[in-house]
């Protein structure tokens, strides 16, 4: 009974860990979304007034940088629970993986806001 609790537990904290993987990739789809329907209404869309112009330049600068701030905060947030995860159990999780996804990401990110900015 004993061996059954532990691997219970076990499955319980990979089941865990692929709950905050998964959390973690809805949140960035969610930036680049964002991110993207920013860079849409401030480069796609033609305006006819400057009112309308710079109404979209205020949603779409702020569609941008909210998705680098959700990219920001969610990446700290994963890290923090699988650390919590490596510390409870010896997991190994690629460090070098999730610095794959991420660096690049916020990377294009400043990128976006730099081309973006008047």
């Amino acid at each position: 009974m004993k061996n059954q609790d532990m691997l219970n537990n076990q499955l319980a904290e990979e089941r865990t860990l692929l709950a905050a993987e998964r959390t973690f990739s809805a949140w960035l789809r969610t930036a680049l979304a964002a991110m993207a329907g920013g860079l849409a209404i401030l480069r796609l869309i033609s305006f006819k007034t400057e009112l309308h112009k710079t109404i979209a330049h205020i949603i779409g600068e702020t569609l941008i940088l909210w998705g680098c701030l959700v990219i920001i905060l969610s990446s700290i947030d994963y890290k923090e629970i699988r650390n919590k995860l490596m510390l409870a159990k010896n997991y190994k999780s690629s460090q070098l993986g999730f610095l794959i996804i991420v660096m690049p990401l916020l990377l294009i990110s400043a990128l976006l806001v730099w081309v973006t900015l008047p």
